[in-house]
């Protein structure tokens, strides 16, 4: 049987000072929790969209933004801070409540995670 981790593999969402501008890197962690993102993907790229919209974020300050990776730059600390809280807001309870819902599965005897070796 395939061991479970103890916890999430939370996304990493950080802020990084560039100079006098700020920058929002986010990634997922390769884990079967992360799946979530992907299958969620179209519904995250609007949330993450709508969010940068109303925060008056340019686009040609956006590399790439997904619900799994994304980094946008020259952004001032306002901006910064209230897109790295919203990333929070939506990536880490999916990715949570995937990993409860996956643990759960798990642990019910005829639904247990067999591991593809041992099939």
């Amino acid at each position: 049987m395939r061991k479970t981790s103890s916890r999430a593999a939370l996304p990493n969402i950080e802020i990084i000072k560039k100079g006098a501008a700020w920058e929002v890197r986010w990634d997922y962690q390769e884990a079967p929790e992360s799946s979530i993102l992907f299958q969620r993907g179209e519904y995250l790229r609007g949330y993450i969209d709508g969010t940068m919209d109303d925060l008056d974020i340019q686009p040609d300050n956006v590399c790439c933004a997904s619900g799994q990776t994304g980094t946008v730059k020259k952004l001032n600390e306002d901006q910064a801070t209230r897109l790295r809280d919203a990333l929070n807001r939506v990536l880490i309870p999916i990715v949570t409540k995937e990993f409860t819902r996956l643990q759960n599965m798990n642990s019910l005897p005829h639904l247990r995670m067999v591991d593809v070796s041992e099939a």
